[in-house]
């Protein structure tokens, strides 16, 4: 039986499989699997607190100890500061992403 798994997401705001990856990592964090939700690539712009369901579902998923990462060279190729992300976000470097899923049982890509 799996008991961790990694979410990546790499649509923006506006795609539902942005939304998808979000909801996903949600549900297995609840259900009290190990639950990473990593951003990449234009998924970074899920995580500028634009209001509305994106923002709302993150912050109720950090609120409940979940862990969000996001990756800084998909924020820098974007300009986006890493001061613009919703608070409890985690930037690491592309060289930190393989780590972070070999910590994982499952990594899906959204």
């Amino acid at each position: 039986m799996i008991g961790s798994a990694c979410w990546v997401v790499s649509k923006p705001l506006g795609v539902e499989a942005s939304a998808l990856g979000i909801r996903t990592a949600w549900a297995t964090h609840q259900n009290g699997f190990e639950t990473k939700l990593l951003f990449a690539e234009d998924g970074v712009w899920c995580l500028i607190g634009n209001p509305g369901y994106h923002t709302s579902m993150l912050e109720d998923f950090l609120g409940q100890d979940g862990e969000v990462y996001c990756i800084r060279q998909s924020l820098e190729l974007r300009g986006i500061d890493e001061d613009a992300l919703i608070d409890g976000v985690e930037v690491i470097d592309e060289s930190d992403v393989r780590e972070l899923c070999d910590e994982c049982e499952t990594v899906s890509y959204f």
